[in-house]
C-alpha cells in the first residue's frame, strides 16, 4: 500500500512539472494523506467515506482509512491477483463483493496500515460492516456501526444523530482533544465551498455541447475527493478542476465532437478497460453520474452532528426505489441525456436491486437504459471484446430510438 501512494506522489510530480493539474494535485494529497497512515504514532480511522462524510474526522489528528477505496486502489497500481488469492484462501465465497474480498486479503498480507478505531454504517450494502467485524477481531479495537434507519423523520434524525455523537466521543477520546460540537464548523466550511464547486463543474457540462473530459474523469475526481472532504487543501484542487472544465473543447476534441450525452449510474471499474476509449470513438460523453450528486449534500455550522445525520440519511440508496427513479428522470431533463449506462457491479445488491423498475420507467420515456455487467476489481470476469460488442450495440439502439 505504501507503495501505491508512494506512485501517487511521482506520478503528480512528473505531470505537475508541466503545469497545475486538477487530477495531479488529486493525487497528490491522496498520496500524502496515504503515507501519513505509515509514520510512527499515527492514529488510524477505519471508515467508508462515501457513506459518511470524513468532515467528520478533519478535526481530529487521525488519518481516515477507507479500506474499499484502499482495495481499489491496488487494483488500479496491479495488485489485485495477490489479495483476491489470499481471500480466496481464506475461504471467503467468490462470489461476494470483489472490494471487500481485496480489503480481507490485503489485510491478512500486511498491505493495510493497522486500525486503530472502526467506524461504519448499514446503509449501502451488508459487506463492509460484516468486513469491520472481522478487522474487530484481528485489531481489538473499538468498532461503532451506525445504524441507518429506512424512515427519515426527526426520530430517525436523533437516533443517527446520537451514533454520531457517540462517535464523535470517541474520536476525542483517540485524539486527547476536549468533546466540542464547534470543532467540526471549518472543516464543514471547507466542504461547502468544495460543494459549490463541485456544483459549478455540474453547471458547465449541462452546456450543450458539453465540455469534454478523458474517460471518466468527473466522476473520478469527486469520488477520490470524497476521501479529502473537510481539508483545506481540497478547495484549490477543484478550483483548478473547475477552470479545466471550462477549458476543455466543447466543440470538436479527441471524440470528434459530441454526438450523445450519457448519464453514469453506480460504480467505475478500478483496472483499466477499454469502455470509456470505445465510447469516446462514438462521440458519447459523460455529462453526469449518479454518484457524484449522492455526495453533495451542505452540511450546516450551526447543527453539525445533526446535518451530518440528515446527509447520511438524504441517500438515495436508502430511500424508497421512486425517489431515486425520480431524480435519475430529473437529471435525464437536465442534462438532456440521449441514454444511461449503469455500470452493474454483479455482487452489489444495493445497487443493483432498483435496476428493473429503473429501466423499465427509462423504456417508458424512450429512454435507453445499458446495464453494463462486470465487476469493479476483478479484472478476470471482464471481455474487451464483449464489451465493444455491448458498447457498440447500444449506441445503435439509441441513434435508432432518437
Amino acid at each position: 500500500m505504501r507503495k501505491i501512494y508512494e506512485g501517487y506522489l511521482h506520478y503528480a510530480s512528473k505531470k505537475l512539472a508541466g503545469g497545475p493539474n486538477a487530477r495531479a494535485l488529486l493525487y497528490q494529497e491522496i498520496g500524502r494523506l496515504g503515507l501519513s497512515a505509515f509514520e510512527p504514532g499515527a492514529k488510524l480511522v477505519w471508515t467508508t467515506s462515501y457513506a459518511l462524510p470524513t468532515v467528520l474526522y478533519q478535526p481530529f489528528n487521525v488519518v481516515p482509512f477507507d479500506f474499499e477505496f484502499a482495495g481499489m486502489f491496488l487494483v488500479a497500481g496491479g495488485r489485485a491477483a495477490e489479495s483476491l488469492a489470499c481471500s480466496n484462501r481464506l475461504g471467503y465465497a467468490v462470489d461476494t463483493c470483489s472490494v471487500h474480498r481485496m480489503a480481507l486479503g490485503s489485510q491478512e498480507l500486511g498491505l493495510y496500515p493497522p486500525a486503530d478505531l472502526l467506524v461504519s454504517t448499514t446503509d449501502f450494502c451488508d459487506g463492509k460492516p460484516k468486513c469491520n467485524e472481522i478487522f474487530k477481531e484481528k485489531y481489538q479495537v473499538p468498532f461503532h456501526l451506525i445504524d441507518i434507519p429506512l424512515d427519515k423523520d426527526e426520530s430517525a434524525l436523533d437516533y443517527v444523530e446520537g451514533q454520531l455523537r457517540n462517535v464523535f466521543t470517541a474520536l476525542c477520546e483517540l485524539s486527547g482533544k476536549k468533546e466540542d460540537e464547534s470543532l467540526l464548523i471549518e472543516p464543514i466550511r471547507n466542504y461547502n465551498r468544495v460543494l459549490v464547486l463541485m456544483d459549478a463543474v455540474n453547471k458547465l457540462r449541462r452546456q450543450r455541447p458539453a465540455p469534454y473530459l478523458p474517460g471518466n474523469r468527473a466522476y473520478t475526481m469527486s469520488m477520490v475527493a470524497n476521501i479529502l472532504f473537510g481539508r483545506p487543501e481540497l478547495i484549490p484542487i477543484y478550483e483548478q478542476f473547475v477552470k479545466e472544465v471550462k477549458e476543455a473543447p466543447r466543440e470538436g476534441g479527441p471524440d470528434g465532437g459530441e454526438q450523445l450525452r450519457l448519464l453514469w449510474l453506480l460504480a467505475n471499474p478500478a483496472y483499466p478497460t477499454n469502455i470509456f476509449d470505445t465510447f469516446r470513438e462514438f462521440g458519447a460523453r459523460i455529462v453526469a453520474e449518479e454518484l457524484t450528486f449522492e455526495l453533495m449534500h451542505p452540511l450546516s455550522e450551526e447543527k453539525p452532528l445533526r446535518s451530518i445525520a440528515e446527509w447520511m440519511l438524504d441517500s438515495r440508496f436508502i430511500r424508497p426505489v421512486q425517489e431515486r427513479i425520480d431524480a435519475i428522470l430529473k437529471w435525464v431533463n437536465d442534462y438532456e441525456i440521449d441514454g444511461v449506462v449503469s455500470f452493474t457491479h454483479l455482487p452489489c445488491r444495493m445497487g443493483n436491486g432498483a435496476l428493473y423498475l429503473i429501466k423499465q420507467t427509462l423504456s417508458e420515456k424512450g429512454i435507453v437504459l445499458m446495464d453494463l455487467e462486470a465487476d469493479i476489481c476483478d479484472a478476470t470476469t471482464f471481455s474487451p471484446n464483449k464489451m465493444r460488442t455491448a458498447i457498440e450495440n447500444y449506441v445503435h439502439m439509441i441513434r435508432a430510438h432518437g
